[in-house]
């Protein structure tokens, strides 16, 4: 430790190096070392009572993010879909807009993909069949806005999805909306497997966002 001295503190403040001087300061040091020794029982436990408050700040904040948390997800397996009672809900997102929702939400780290494919089983089917983590790592590496959509991932993402947004209380997205336009006459978004398009030399089919199918003048 170091102190600083005024002259008018010392023995003699004419002459700072008087060996009273030195000999003053010493002691007083000295004095300093022994009082702080002194007092570093306190203000270790005065630390440390304050680093166990904060503990249990922390702590009891956790437990009531994971009670609010817990409290929202059986809020979400209480809600019942049209469709529900017989695996046949109707699907208003495309497969892509399914494999951004899942991503985002893998990002956030807050799931595993073993816990998200548990949930969204136990969201989509009554027996809460197991879903592979090979069939999420298929539908994920997959294109376009029906590509995949014969998955059981697909349909359980889309349901556990629509219960969460509505357990949520959030409002429909646009691209909801637009899906509904499109596919609502029609039970939902086609879920079965691809076909196959006839079209003249000069067209090609092109597939939108929303997975409707047309054939359009080629581009080559």
């Amino acid at each position: 430790m170091s102190r600083s001295f005024h002259p008018s503190e010392l023995p003699n403040p004419i002459l700072l190096t008087d060996p009273a001087n030195l000999a003053f300061m010493k002691k007083e040091l000295e004095k300093e070392k022994q009082k702080e020794k002194a007092l570093a029982p306190i203000t270790n436990n005065q630390k440390k009572r304050k680093t166990d408050a904060s503990d249990s700040s922390t702590s009891k904040k956790k437990a009531k993010k994971n009670a609010a948390d817990d409290a929202a997800k059986d809020n979400l397996f209480s809600i019942v879909l049209p469709g529900d009672e017989d695996g046949t809900v109707e699907l208003y997102d495309s497969c892509d807009e399914l494999r951004r929702k899942i991503n985002a939400l893998l990002r956030t780290g807050t799931i595993t993909k073993a816990a998200f494919l548990r949930d969204i089983s136990r969201a989509a089917y009554a027996n809460a069949s197991n879903i592979q983590s090979k069939q999420l790592t298929d539908f994920l590496s997959k294109k376009g806005a029906t590509s995949g959509s014969t998955s059981r991932v697909c349909y359980a993402s889309y349901v556990y999805f629509e219960k969460k947004r509505i357990a949520e209380g959030k409002t429909k997205s646009k691209h909801r909306l637009d899906m509904e336009d499109r596919w609502e006459g029609e039970g939902g978004l086609p879920r079965e497997r691809e076909h196959k398009y006839i079209c003249g030399v000069d067209q090609e089919i092109v597939q939108d966002a929303l997975g409707s199918v047309r054939a359009v003048p080629s581009r080559y």
